[in-house]
């Protein structure tokens, strides 16, 4: 240990064993006095730094906050974060890319659970982890794995020398890489798999930092820097590779100059919301410069019961949808000059030809100045007006005896039955809710009512129908809908597995915090079908409402807008697009093209603290979501809850604006750097 550069051996179990092994090696010459010497006197040197020879009690009061400090465990990350080492990397497969294309799976060997290295790969992409005791058991495993186009393999204990079902494995594996949470001289035990395998990483130890490390490392959220500190398994002493940071990476605030301290009053106003019942439980995301700085769930998905909210639980966006889906959507369009700002909806839509929505141009759609009306009510499209008789809503009584926006509703109504049935078939394909499901008939008939609503003047007025029609446009121009289209082109090369419409196609309920509890149109509680009644006639997936994400997932996207169109060590979009869509904004509202932006002349308007710079841009969710992205500081603000939870009204997370207070308090910590 010393020959290799340490001036401290550490983890002694026999102190005076090691004393006689270190003076057996200066008596032979293996170690010069010479060098003994400056190791003594460097440790003296820094012991007189630190002022050990003045002793001073320790007070046994602060003792576990001093050593827990955050400023202790950020230089923890930081040790590891340099010291994890690439030492080979055939056609530069790490960091991990195309993960549209490859499928990926973590073997972990040592452990019966999914441990922190395997937790953390999955912040990144869809990885699906195994684990077993002994390298022995893994034979079962390899020909599941000749599945897979890529194979992480973690060794947390070592397995005995030249283990053939580990050669075995790493044969099977299209492409295989090896990390080894132990000694670099275990890389001489391990040296027939180390020639096999196509990248070797070296983490040093087993420790969860070593793991949320090597875990950033592969898939570049973290470059690797580390050298090897001796030879070994054919690898020789300050052998490292370095790679580029891609994607983001996971620390404290100190990481990027900032104090954790400076944010503790995130989580009492986060908690203020609960208490007043804003919301049962909301998840609060801060990334900045590229890393994620502040990462915590409040509550629970539900108020008397229900899991705790933590980094998987995914949430309704809501009208995020339309600056996460249909913006993204134009602006590859428009990159791929497949569409222009300045085309008219009839150009690329249709059914809109020969109506007052022909000529509505894109850019207009996108400023909300088209003139179309603010809303409609989309269930009375479905509703069968013969089925009852008298108004659908009145003053309470027994006939009007459900609370729905605002209004005492009806319930004994039957929906039209070609449009809506309780049973799916080839007809009835489209999601609405639990045992509701819609046609094909259902969504060309609530387009129709949407091109047939009246304009009105062009001038600024905000209406999820704009979206709607630029989400028919989106359609015909890609000849897919647009969550696979999206899909295709966004999410999963950003490793956004949660980002998506129709989340129930995906993931468990489990994983969805619930919304409202819908007694009139769906009569049921709502989860993991799209709160939006429009979007859910549509069959869950509309342009301006239906996305679905936790906040890790929203967060990729944001930065690969603030990284000008890149991510993940690949192109999404032009820097030129995404600087017009950005920046961009109207003269006539504080609208961008498709994203929300702060209102400087009327802070109580604002979506945003009044901190915020006026080149901010993002949205909000009617259900109790936000995000916005600050290209002067290069800061992500992710606030996800779901508010509307069991009922829409009061919207206490509006009138105690906790989303702007919040980051009221991002922005004076930036001030205290």
């Amino acid at each position: 240990a010393l020959l290799a550069g340490n001036d401290v051996i550490l983890g002694v179990i026999n102190q005076e064993k090691e004393f006689q092994q270190v003076k057996q090696a200066v008596e032979k010459g293996v170690i010069s006095p010479a060098l003994l010497e400056e190791k003594v006197r460097k440790i003296l040197t820094y012991k007189y730094i630190l002022g050990v020879h003045h002793v001073k009690p320790i007070d046994i009061r602060t003792l576990n906050r001093n050593i827990h400090a955050p400023e202790s465990e950020w230089t923890q990350r930081k040790i590891y974060d340099k010291a994890i080492t690439l030492v080979k990397n055939n056609d530069s497969i790490l960091p991990v890319r195309a993960l549209d294309k490859n499928r990926i799976a973590a073997v972990a060997i040592g452990t019966p659970e999914q441990n922190t290295f395997q937790k953390w790969l999955k912040k990144y992409a869809g990885v699906n982890t195994f684990q077993v005791i002994t390298v022995d058991s893994i034979a079962p495993l390899s020909d599941k794995l000749k599945e897979f186009d890529i194979v992480l393999i973690s060794v947390h204990s070592v397995p005995a020398g030249g283990s053939t079902a580990l050669q075995q494995m790493i044969k099977n594996a299209a492409k295989s890489v090896l990390v080894l949470f132990d000694s670099p001289y275990t890389l001489d035990n391990l040296k027939p798999a180390t020639d096999l395998a196509s990248s070797v990483v070296v983490a040093y130890d087993n420790t969860d930092f070593a793991q949320m490390s090597a875990a950033q490392a592969v898939f570049g959220g973290i470059g690797f820097s580390g050298k090897l500190p001796v030879s070994a398994g054919g690898f020789e002493v300050n052998s490292g590779i370095g790679t580029q940071k891609t994607r983001l990476s996971y620390s404290l605030p100190e990481e990027v100059g900032m104090l954790s301290e400076s944010l503790q009053d995130v989580e009492k106003i986060a908690l203020e919301g609960i208490r007043q019942r804003a919301y049962p439980g909301c998840y609060v995301m801060v990334v900045k410069d590229g890393t994620v700085i502040y990462n915590k769930g409040f509550g629970n998905m539900e108020y008397s019961s229900g899991a705790k909210v933590d980094a998987e639980t995914v949430y309704d966006l809501a009208s995020i949808t339309k600056a996460a889906a249909t913006v993204p959507a134009i602006m590859k369009m428009y990159d791929e000059k497949k569409i222009r700002l300045q085309d008219n909806i009839g150009k690329f839509v249709p059914e809109t030809r020969g109506t007052n929505k022909a000529n509505l141009t894109i850019r207009d759609a996108l400023f909300h100045e088209t003139g179309i009306v603010s809303f409609i009510p989309y269930y009375t499209t479905a509703i069968d007006p013969n089925s009852f008789n008298g108004p659908l809503f009145g003053r309470k009584s027994t006939l009007h005896h459900v609370r729905y926006a605002g209004a005492w509703g009806r319930t004994d109504y039957a929906f039209i039955p070609s449009f809506i049935s309780d049973k799916p078939s080839g007809t009835f394909h489209l999601p609405v809710a639990r045992d509701l499901y819609a046609s094909n008939k259902m969504h060309q008939a609530l387009l129709k009512e949407v091109i047939a609503t009246e304009l009105r003047s062009k001038t600024y007025r905000y209406s999820c129908l704009n979206f709607m029609l630029l989400k028919e446009a989106i359609e015909h121009i890609s000849k897919t809908d647009l969550d696979n289209f999206v899909k295709d082109n966004f999410y999963k090369k950003l490793g956004a597995e949660t980002l998506t419409f129709r989340p129930l196609d995906h993931m468990p309920v489990d994983n969805i915090a619930p919304t409202e509890n819908d007694p009139f149109f769906r009569k049921q509680q709502l989860r993991g079908y799209v709160h939006d009644e429009g979007a859910a006639l549509f069959g869950g997936i509309s342009g301006n409402a239906g996305l679905f994400s936790n906040a890790n997932d929203l967060a990729k996207l944001s930065q690969m807008w603030l990284n000008g169109g890149e991510y993940g060590g690949e192109r999404f979009l032009s820097e030129e697009t995404v600087n017009l869509f950005t920046k961009t904004k109207s003269s006539n509202s504080r609208r961008g093209l498709g994203f929300d932006k702060p209102d400087p002349r009327n802070n109580n308007a604002s979506p945003t603290s009044p901190l915020t710079p006026v080149s901010v841009y993002g949205h909000t969710g009617f259900t109790g979501t936000s995000f916005w992205v600050d290209p002067d500081n290069k800061m992500i603000y992710i606030f996800l809850s779901n508010r509307v939870f069991p009922e829409r009204s009061p919207n206490r997370l509006s009138t105690l604006k906790i989303r702007e207070r919040i980051q009221d308090e991002l922005y004076k910590a930036l001030n205290k750097e």
